[in-house]
């Protein structure tokens, strides 16, 4: 499976060989670095924070008119936000995956677990400084 940005092409296999950790309960920041910054280096971490947004779906022929052709750039954001999808899901943990359960798309996947798992993260932290 092959992702693409604007400036080169990607294998998710390559990608996941870099991600060493597996989302769990207690390594939600660990595990969000590591995935951010990997994407980061290959310029494809928008579709997670929203900075590359889907382009049109369908094209406009005119002021009045849409046609009901999917266009190109739509289908090829599509496959790289899957592909992307699969990434996230491929290093999660049994547990983490019911969180995700259901998205569609890598950002409210995204979403999901950053809401579930970083406020944990920083209770736990919280309670670690407090037992200091």
């Amino acid at each position: 499976m092959a992702t693409s940005s604007s400036s080169s092409s990607i294998k998710i296999d390559d990608l996941l060989g870099m991600i060493t950790l597996r989302l769990k309960d207690d390594n939600f920041l660990k595990w969000s670095f590591q995935l951010e910054y990997v994407l980061h280096g290959y310029d494809i971490f928008g579709h997670f924070d929203r900075t590359d947004v889907a382009p049109s779906r369908f094209a406009i022929v005119d002021e009045e008119d849409v046609t009901s052709a999917v266009t190109a750039a739509y289908k090829e954001w599509i496959l790289t936000d899957n592909a992307l999808l699969s990434l996230l899901i491929a290093t999660l943990s049994n547990e983490a995956i019911e969180y995700v359960i259901g998205t569609k798309i890598a950002r409210d996947a995204w979403l999901s677990l950053s809401d579930r798992y970083a406020s944990i993260s920083k209770a736990r932290i919280n309670h670690l400084k407090t037992e200091l």
